[in-house]
């Protein structure tokens, strides 16, 4: 497992930090067989869904339901979800469900093609996990300083098929996406 540490500003559009864009850009090429449940901006995926109508996504569902309608044999997901109650509530507010990110990531990870990848970001390194199936092939600590968390974006392959019924995620805040 390659880890690596660098520094970079903040941005809300995760994608736009420098060394995030140049790891999806070795990782997701030209985004054939991507997903993005939780696009927003930028995003190199090629099926790319965010439930606020006002961005340029190609679908503007609850994430819950944007997982649902994809077909199985995805190449990989980018998952970058608001990574704090309070941020869901900022950047969605008046939008969508109350939902689990590992809910909606149960779904999304049955529908990865076996050595298919998932890149998630947030401010820790879960991931989807090795009860799903997923085994961690790089993780990308970005600092941004002072009183910034740090962003860590966790790339992880799948090995196998979901190992239990249960995720193994420990029991999440309930967020709006």
């Amino acid at each position: 497992m390659k880890i690596s540490r660098v520094w970079a500003m903040p941005n809300k559009w995760t994608f736009q930090i420098k060394p995030i864009a140049e790891l999806l850009a070795r990782y997701v090429g030209d985004g054939k067989g991507w997903i993005d449940p939780f696009a927003g901006e930028n995003s190199p995926a090629e099926s790319t869904n965010d439930i606020n109508p006002d961005r340029p996504t190609t679908y503007h569902l609850d994430a819950f339901d944007f997982a649902n309608i994809l077909e199985p044999k995805l190449k990989g997901v980018l998952f970058d979800p608001p990574y704090s109650a309070h941020q869901a509530v900022t950047t969605y507010k008046g939008f969508g469900k109350r939902q689990q990110a590992s809910v909606i990531m149960d779904v999304i990870g049955e529908k990865i093609a076996s050595s298919g990848l998932a890149i998630s970001c947030g401010w820790n390194s879960n991931g989807f996990g090795n009860s799903m199936g997923f085994e961690i092939i790089e993780i990308l600590l970005v600092a941004h300083g002072g009183g910034h968390n740090d962003t860590i974006v966790t790339v992880e392959r799948k090995v196998q098929g979901k190992l239990s019924n249960k995720s193994g995620k420990g029991d999440l805040t309930s967020v709006v996406f």
